[in-house]
């Protein structure tokens, strides 16, 4: 699936009023093998910061999904561990780059003007659905850099 498909899943699910974790899961549900229902439950408490103006949702459903493809396992060790702590790191730097913030009530404090080339792309231009295509569009292609690596 493209990036590009990807997105406009994601602006789908928030045009259903899903939240940006739930959509950005759903955006990958193809690679993480789970149901819609399931991804609909696993991101539904992290919408608006988890309901306190935490972590964005879209960048907590990023790392959902980098959770599922690369997880800390008992097997893994501390390997695995290191590996999730990195790929996090990197991807909340990615998304800092483009936004500056991570938390959402700061996010929303100093909304952004313009996402990334595909929030663009799909036509987007409410705060939350840039931040949710504009996290699906960093993750894959931070995703297409792993696979390559």
């Amino acid at each position: 699936m493209t990036k590009e498909e990807r997105g406009l899943i994601s602006k789908k699910y928030q045009d259903l009023h899903m939240n940006c974790a739930q959509c950005v899961l759903l955006s990958f549900q193809d690679l993480l093998g789970l149901t819609e229902e399931q991804c609909l439950g696993i991101g539904s408490g992290f919408g608006g910061g988890m309901r306190c103006g935490g972590v964005c949702g879209a960048v907590s459903g990023a790392i959902m999904v980098l959770g599922m493809l690369y997880p800390q396992t008992p097997e893994g060790g501390a390997a695995s561990k290191a590996r999730i702590s990195r790929l996090t790191v990197e991807f909340q730097r990615r998304f800092k780059e483009q936004f500056t913030y991570l938390d959402c009530r700061d996010l929303l404090a100093h909304p952004a003007t313009e996402g990334t080339p595909l929030a663009r792309q799909t036509g987007v231009t409410a705060h939350c659905p840039i931040m949710m295509v504009s996290a699906v569009e960093l993750l894959s292609d931070y995703l297409d850099e792993l696979k390559q690596q």
